[in-house]
C-alpha cells in the first residue's frame, strides 16, 4: 500500500470536503423535490377541475403523464351505473349514458365520435359536441381516465405497471 504524502493528503481532504458538500447538497435537492412534487400533487384534481388535461399538466410541470395519471388513482370515482351498459331504463344525462356506452369495452380508448356512433336510437338523441363536452366532464370529476389516445373507463395499463395499489 502507497504512502499518502502531505500533498496527497491535502487533495484528499479537499476532495472529501466536495464531496460531502455535494451531498449536503443533494439532500437539499432532493427533500425540495418532494415538497415540490407534493404541491404538484395536490393540484391535479383541482387542475382537472377546472379542465386543464393531464397532458397540460404534464407540459407545464415537466411530470410525466404516466405519473400524473398514477398519482390519479387516489381520485377517481366508482361509476355505479356503467353495469347497465347499452341493456336498461334510458339514461338519464348525456354523461351517464357516455358512461354506459363506453361500458361495453372499458379498456377501450374512445373517442366522442365513437362514443357517438355507439348511441343506441332509442336513447335521446343528442350532437357529438354534447358527448365531447361530457366525456371532458367526466374526466375531470374523476370518472374516466383522459389518455393520448381518447377516454377510457379502465386504469390504462401505463398506470398499473407503474407500481399503482389498484389492481
Amino acid at each position: 500500500m502507497r504512502r499518502l504524502d502531505s500533498q496527497d493528503l491535502s487533495n484528499r481532504r479537499r476532495i472529501e470536503d466536495e464531496l460531502l458538500a455535494l451531498g449536503s447538497e443533494r439532500e437539499v435537492l432532493q427533500r425540495e423535490d418532494g415538497w415540490n412534487r407534493e404541491r404538484i400533487r395536490r393540484l391535479v384534481g383541482p387542475a382537472r377541475e377546472v379542465g386543464i388535461t393531464v397532458r397540460d399538466v404534464s407540459r407545464m410541470t415537466g411530470l410525466s403523464t404516466q405519473t400524473l395519471h398514477t398519482w390519479m388513482v387516489d381520485l377517481m370515482r366508482p361509476i355505479p351505473d356503467i353495469h347497465l351498459e347499452l341493456a336498461g331504463p334510458p339514461p338519464a344525462s348525456v354523461e351517464q349514458a357516455a358512461l354506459r356506452v363506453m361500458g361495453e369495452a372499458p379498456a377501450r380508448d374512445w373517442s366522442a365520435d365513437a362514443v357517438h356512433r355507439h348511441w343506441p336510437p332509442t336513447w335521446p338523441a343528442t350532437s357529438g359536441e354534447q358527448v365531447a363536452a361530457a366525456l371532458e366532464r367526466l374526466a375531470r370529476w374523476h370518472m374516466i381516465w383522459d389518455g393520448p389516445e381518447g377516454y377510457r373507463v379502465e386504469m390504462p395499463a401505463e398506470v398499473r405497471s407503474a407500481g399503482s395499489p389498484l389492481p
